[in-house]
C-alpha cells in the first residue's frame, strides 16, 4: 500500500486480533486516530483495527449492522449502511451511507452520504448526495451531486473550503478536494454564506450571501479549463470576503491523475468568520474519450 498524502507512515500488516500495525518505512509503528481513519480503519481503545475479533472468529467491525438486499459487492468494513439493488459497489472504510439502484460506487473513505437511481458515483468524503440519470444506451450518464462545504477563517489567509478537516502538503496544495470524472462536463452552481462571529475587528452577526455560476470539460488525461460565467451578489451586511472555485490536475495516492476542484474563502485579518457552502454539479460522463 502506498502512503497517504501527508502521511508519514502507512500499514503493514494486520495481526490476527484484527489490530493494524503500521510502518514508517523502516520500523514499526503505532497509529494515532487520524491515521488509522485516513487508511480507512477503525480506532478503538488507542488502538488501529481493521476487525474486532468475536471469540474464535473475525468479524469485520459493524458488518451486521450494513442492510443489504440485491446482488451487491459490499467491502468488510462497511458500516451502519443500507445497500439495496443490484450490482452496486463499496469499497471499504464506508460509514452512514445509503445506497438504492443499480451499478454504483462508493469510494473508499466516504462517509454520511446518499446515492440513488443509477451508475453514480460518490467520492467525497462527508455530506455528498448523488442523483443519477439514465441514458437507455448506457455510453452517457447523467449526475447530480450536492456537496456541502465548511471551514472557518480568522485572517485574510485564502483557505480551502472543505468536507471535513484538512491539511495541506508542502506545496500547499489542498489534501482533500472534489474529484470530478474525465470525459465528461460538470456545470457547477454555488451558494456561499458567510458569518462573521466574533474577533477584535469583526462584528458579529454581518453576512453576506452570494451565488457562483461555472462550468469546467474535463478530457481523458483529467486535464480541465474551468469557466467561471456568473457571480451575483444576493445581500449581506457589511462586506462580501472573497473566494475563488479552482480547478487542478493533482496525482491521487495511486499516481493516477484526478481533475479536483477547490473553493477557497478569504476575509480580513481580526475576523472570525464561518464559511459554508452548497455545490450543485451537474456531470455529464462518456465512455467516449476526448
Amino acid at each position: 500500500m502506498k502512503y497517504k498524502k501527508g502521511f508519514k507512515i502507512k500499514p503493514l500488516r494486520v495481526e490476527r486480533d484484527g489490530s493494524v500495525v503500521f510502518t514508517d518505512g523502516t520500523n514499526e509503528v503505532g497509529a494515532n486516530e487520524k491515521s488509522c481513519k485516513a487508511y480507512g480503519y477503525k480506532y478503538k481503545n488507542g488502538a488501529c483495527f481493521a476487525y474486532q475479533q468475536r471469540d474464535t472468529t473475525h468479524t469485520v467491525f459493524q458488518t451486521t449492522s450494513t442492510i443489504k438486499k440485491g446482488s451487491n459487492t459490499i467491502s468488510q468494513d462497511t458500516e451502519n449502511s443500507m445497500v439495496i439493488g443490484t450490482n452496486n459497489e463499496t469499497k471499504g472504510g464506508n460509514r452512514q451511507v445509503v445506497v438504492n439502484g443499480e451499478d454504483h460506487i462508493v469510494n473508499r473513505g466516504v462517509e454520511n452520504s446518499a446515492i440513488i437511481a443509477g451508475k453514480g458515483t460518490t467520492s467525497r468524503s462527508l455530506g455528498e448526495a448523488v442523483l443519477t440519470g439514465h441514458y437507455p444506451n448506457k455510453s452517457n450518464y447523467g449526475q447530480c451531486s450536492i456537496v456541502m462545504l465548511n471551514c472557518n477563517t480568522t485572517d485574510n489567509t485564502e483557505t480551502s473550503m472543505t468536507s471535513q478537516i484538512t491539511t495541506s502538503d508542502a506545496t500547499g496544495v489542498p489534501l482533500d478536494y472534489i474529484v470530478l470524472p474525465k470525459n465528461s462536463i460538470v456545470g457547477i452552481e454555488m451558494y456561499l454564506t458567510r458569518l462573521e462571529i466574533g474577533g477584535s475587528s469583526g462584528t458579529a452577526g454581518n453576512y453576506s450571501y452570494r451565488r457562483q455560476q461555472s462550468c469546467v470539460q474535463i478530457d481523458n488525461a483529467a486535464s480541465g479549463t474551468l469557466v467561471n460565467f456568473n457571480t451575483k451578489n444576493i445581500a449581506k451586511i457589511g462586506v462580501n470576503g472573497s473566494y475563488s472555485i479552482t480547478g487542478a490536475t493533482i496525482a491521487d495516492e495511486d499516481g493516477v491523475n484526478q481533475f479536483c476542484l477547490s473553493v477557497n474563502v478569504a476575509d480580513r485579518n481580526n475576523v472570525n468568520n464561518s464559511w459554508s457552502a452548497i455545490l450543485y454539479l451537474h456531470i455529464t460522463s462518456t465512455n467516449t474519450i476526448f
